[in-house]
């Protein structure tokens, strides 16, 4: 199976932090990161110019993208344990799931603050990340 890559905001302090989580729940090595404002980034929404419309994460699995709530999901079935217990979740409606994760990717920096760069990940988990 296709390793998952998740594009996200490098800069927002929210979104590093989940990072890592993430890092440490993917016990089978099955997440890969890049930011979005990175250069395989581009050359994923250069062909995908709609997504650009999304204040979201971005999650491709080599053949379907998903953003929002569904993005959330479709990690949340990657990872094993009880984190998967989330995805309880995934049977609200689309329309609620998505409007709580707009609120809170609108408020984010407000909230939690953004890094002038993007922080370089640990050396243990440096194979994770995409350039």
């Amino acid at each position: 199976m296709q390793p998952l890559i998740i594009f996200f905001d490098g800069y927002c302090v929210f979104c590093n932090f989940w990072v890592r989580v993430l890092c440490r729940w993917d016990r089978n090595d099955q997440l890969r990161f890049s930011t979005l404002e990175s250069e395989i980034a581009r050359k994923f929404l250069q062909n995908r110019p709609e997504l650009l419309a999304y204040d979201s994460i971005i999650v491709w699995d080599q053949e379907n993208f998903a953003v929002e709530a569904s993005a959330v999901f479709m990690i949340l079935k990657r990872l094993r344990g009880g984190v998967r217990s989330l995805l309880i979740f995934s049977l609200l409606p689309r329309t609620l799931t998505n409007f709580i994760y707009r609120s809170v990717a609108h408020g984010r920096y407000w909230l939690f603050g953004k890094k002038e760069t993007c922080p370089i990940p640990e050396e243990k988990i440096r194979h994770k990340f995409l350039q």
